[in-house]
């Protein structure tokens, strides 16, 4: 069969798979809603909803802020006086009730709760559905807002009877995508609770795919740059990452992107790398390298930080660079990523932060989840099959609650689009298997005080059967990759290579400690990385000294985080956040090294262990910041903050002797960095308003990397001072947000300058790299748009300029390398509501040429442009949810900006083709 037909196969297996699923659940009526009413509980009130006929009802439910929405499906509302209901002060700590239809074939509820999140379970009644409210604990006594009357309630005494559909006041029936005081965000989806699971203040439900889900349905303000509107949801987003605290997006004077559980699943291929999901989402984020490390993958063109619940992966050591290998996609319920240089959790973010949030506890009842998913390259199937899965369970017993899952992913081989086996498997993330595991146990000690213990253990193993072949080194030309097959490798004596990550974080919360609230954290985390063994004879810097070896990394970390918000006026529109962050950090890197003679004689095949020897000397790395944060809110027009923080920094290495024999005096290096940061955010109006900030980041050398391959001229830690200084970066940013019914976009413009570059340059194809400490200046430009021309359908897209450069010894700005600067990248989709219960999408991926670095003697040539296609089938099935997914739709052969930056260089064993037409289907059901 060739290329044209495996495509024609592969779409029409899709399309007739989605066709055949979804007809066969579109056939359900749609029930008649007749009446709702609002009645008192000894709790609180309960919203009824009456079916004609006594229809049952499904109802979803999500929070945001003080505010608890429910989404009916397959309803429509027929009340007697008019299709919207809405009730003002019904009871004691609720602000209002709102009941309008959604879509055509769905109701949405609002409650807005005073001084709280009220506390929320679904009842199925026997004739409709019965949503039961608890207001927030401490709120019976909340005064209701100004020029609102608040009916006294008197015990056992009933509330006038309310009519059915019949507002109770004369104030004008909102939208369902408004509400006072309350602003939406599109491009964000909140996750969605199960039928009949409560919401809890500050604990977001499991999420689950809302068969409601509708492309094009009009959203409400305001757009972040670089969100794509999941389709069919008003959007709104509490976010942590930014502020240390919570804090609605329209008010941070920074550029956010967030990714929900739905956007995370339907962007991470068969490898499971977190990094082809942000490269699809995040302007500014540089394009799918396909590999497992983060080397090659900047944001706006500088070093990202990623945390998971706070917790710094990013360590000094950046070896291997696996971040994003250190939880399976399984586990995450969201990611918050800002996008420029900030200081706010420490150093190592003059890119930017990202921080993987968990799956968090549900409320007051058991739930399961389990997920079974397969994949297979359509080019050649030959081994070329993957799988997943994953069974998950929370729940809550009085103040006790608990989550945890279980995944286990394997993938099989890769194939380019030619059906060639892609060699480049030490970081290609292929033949291999994971394993997560993640716990988590919570006890409310009072109304206002949490503890909580979470544990996360991530186990990868890699077992790949062929070896590079380096002979393409040596030809005329660039060449591709090739692949040797030899067999599965046989290690003796080493350890299994992959990726292994250990984390416990213990974690308090007290939301009244002397008037402020208190957020804090201790944690442990081990993490260690094992390279693929690989042949280094060849090389002219390694090979005299290593031969056959693998490389393999460790660090052990201990830290805490405290942060404290303190209001500073009555109505808490001025307040500090203050606080402190520790690290102490132990790394090391070895090579083990292999027989070379029986290395030859089996082909490549049989690794036996014979010596170790040390790459990187075991070193430590500790840090202490001081933060205050100050933020002041005035009118809810002109937000203004604004901060500073101070880090101290330690070094400490003993003498050593490197790998290639050179003698290195150790020591104590000490180092200390303050920086500041000064924001605005003016709303021109409900829909519209533009930011401003300047932020300074800083980031230390990767000082493995000196370490192991030091200067010339380096003969110790103390002696050199110019080559381990911190790097200080300063931002400036400029951007508007606007978000109509219809349309969503974003625009904004940064630029930013460090007096000492950190830049790391390979030498020829030594494998050696050079360091750069130069001034920098890195500028760009980053806008999306989304657009929903009716309620079916939705089309948008990202764009993303960026250029980079370093001044030279003669004060001339050469180009930054393509490893750090990528071309433009261009990405947009199309979807489609196609039925209530089945959504098709189309996304395309544009990477443009850059040839800049290249001229100027950055790169080792030219980096080319390349297209790829995705398409994505989403269905429905009883309470499941079915998803297919073509990636490399048009099964085009091209080479990632990394793969073909380094075969520049004349490393085409490096110079590995993307993944061809590949084809995986994934089923979630919750109960």
């Amino acid at each position: 069969m060739n290329r044209s037909q495996q495509l024609l196969s592969s779409l029409g297996l899709a399309g007739f798979t989605s066709a055949l699923i979804a007809q066969s659940v579109c056939a359900a009526n749609i029930a008649q809603v007749t009446a709702v009413r609002v009645n008192p509980t000894p709790e609180g009130i309960e919203v009824v909803l009456e079916t004609e006929g006594g229809r049952a009802l499904q109802v979803f439910t999500t929070s945001f802020g003080d505010t608890v929405q429910a989404d009916v499906i397959s309803a429509q509302l027929r009340l007697a006086g008019g299709n919207q209901f809405r009730r003002d002060n019904p009871a004691a700590g609720i602000a209002a009730v709102t009941v309008t239809p959604l879509d055509t074939n769905s109701i949405r509820i609002k409650v807005i709760g005073q001084g709280g999140l009220p506390v929320a379970r679904v009842e199925q009644g026997g004739g409709g559905a019965i949503l039961s409210l608890k207001p927030a604990t401490g709120t019976a006594q909340t005064p209701a807002p100004p020029g609102v009357t608040q009916p006294p309630v008197q015990p056992g005494v009933q509330p006038p009877t309310v009519q059915p559909g019949v507002p109770v006041d004369s104030l004008p029936t909102l939208p369902p995508t408004a509400q006072p005081g309350v602003p939406v965000e599109p491009g964000v989806q909140p996750p969605v609770a199960q039928p009949g699971v409560p919401v809890e203040p500050g604990v977001q439900p499991p999420t689950a795919q809302p068969p409601t889900a509708q492309p094009g349905r009009p959203t409400q303000p305001t757009a972040q740059p670089g969100v794509t509107p999941q389709p069919g949801a008003d959007r709104i987003e509490i976010v942590v990452t930014a502020t240390r605290i919570e804090e609605n997006v329209t008010n941070v004077p920074r550029s956010i992107t967030v990714i929900d559980t739905e956007e995370i699943e339907e962007q991470v291929g068969p490898s499971r790398n977190i990094g082809e999901a942000l490269a699809n989402q995040v302007p500014g984020f540089a394009p799918p390298t396909q590999t497992t490390t983060t080397y090659g993958q900047t944001l706006r063109g500088r070093d990202v930080s990623v945390l998971i619940d706070g917790v710094p992966q990013t360590t000094n050591i950046q070896s291997f660079g696996r971040e994003f290998r250190t939880i399976d996609p399984s586990a995450i319920e969201r990611i918050e990523v800002v996008r420029g240089s900030t200081a706010i959790y420490g150093s190592q973010a003059t890119g930017g932060v990202i921080n993987i949030i968990t799956r968090r506890p549900t409320e007051d009842s058991l739930t399961s989840t389990v997920e079974l998913g397969a994949s297979t390259s359509l080019t050649n199937t030959e081994d070329g099959q993957g799988f997943n899965g994953k069974y998950g369970i929370s729940g809550r017993e009085g103040n006790f609650d608990f989550t945890g899952s279980v995944s286990l992913a394997s993938s099989g081989a890769f194939y380019d689009a030619q059906g060639d086996r892609i060699p480049y498997f030490e970081l290609g993330g292929d033949s291999s298997r994971i394993l997560n595991i993640l716990g988590k146990i919570g006890v409310d000690l009072d109304d206002q005080q949490r503890l909580q213990l979470s544990f996360n253990r991530y186990l990868e193993t890699q077992n790949p059967d062929v070896i590079p072949d380096f002979s393409v080194d040596d030809e005329e030309g660039t060449q591709k990759a090739r692949a040797i097959k030899t067999g599965n490798l046989n290690i003796i004596g080493g350890q299994t290579p992959g990726n292994r990550n250990t984390l416990f974080n213990l974690s308090y919360t007290n939301d009244n400690l002397f008037g402020s609230s208190l957020q804090s954290q201790i944690y442990y985390r081990r993490n260690s990385n094992i390279g693929v063994p690989s042949d280094y004879r060849s090389s002219d810097f390694f090979g005299p000294f290593v031969g056959v070896a693998n490389s393999r990394t460790r660090t052990e970390q201990l830290g805490g985080r405290l942060a404290i918000t303190t209001p500073l006026s009555s109505d808490e529109k001025v307040r500090l956040v203050w606080g402190a962050d520790y690290v102490n950090e132990d790394s090391e890197q070895n090579f083990d090294l292999y027989d070379p003679n029986e290395f030859d004689a089996t082909g490549g095949r049989v690794y036996r262990k014979i010596a170790e020897r040390p790459f990187v000397p075991a070193y430590n790395y500790n840090s202490l910041g001081l933060f205050g944060q100050l933020e002041w809110n005035i009118d809810e027009i002109v937000i203004l903050s604004g901060g500073i923080r101070h880090e101290r920094i330690g070094l400490r290495v003993d003498d050593y002797t490197t790998f290639n024999e050179r003698n290195i005096q150790g020591g104590e290096r000490n180092f200390d960095a303050t920086v500041f940061n000064l924001g605005a955010v003016y709303k021109l109006d409900e829909n519209f308003s533009v930011f401003s900030n300047f932020s300074q980041g800083f980031s230390v050398p990767d000082f493995a990397r000196i370490l192991r391959q030091p200067p010339d001229d380096f003969v110790g830690i103390e002696s050199s001072l110019n080559i381990t200084q911190p790097q200080k970066v300063n931002n400036y940013e400029i951007g508007i947000r606007g978000g109509w019914s219809t349309v969503q976009m974003s625009l904004a413009a940064f630029y930013n300058t460090s007096d000492l570059g950190i830049s790391f340059q390979p030498v020829g194809n030594t494998g050696r790299l050079e360091l750069i400490r130069a001034p920098e200046r890195i500028y760009g430009l980053e806008a999306t748009v989304d657009w929903q021309p009716e309620k079916t359908w939705s089309i948008g897209g990202t764009a993303t300029y960026l250029e980079g450069e370093y001044e030279d010894e003669d004060g001339k700005y050469i180009g930054i390398d393509s490893s750090r600067i990528p071309p433009v990248k261009l990405t947009a989709y199309l979807e489609n509501q196609t039925t209530p219960e089945w959504s098709n999408r189309l996304q395309l991926l544009y990477s443009g040429n850059r040839d800049r670095a290249f001229e100027d003697g950055s790169d080792g040539g030219p980096i080319s442009s390349y297209v790829t296609l995705d398409y994505i089938s989403t269905i429905q099935v009883g309470n499941g949810l079915l998803q297919l997914k073509v990636e490399n739709l048009l099964n085009n052969e091209y080479f990632p900006v990394l793969s073909q930056y380094l075969a520049g260089f004349g490393a085409d064993s490096s110079n590995y083709a993307a993944r061809g037409l590949t084809f995986s289907v994934n089923y979630r059901l919750d109960w």
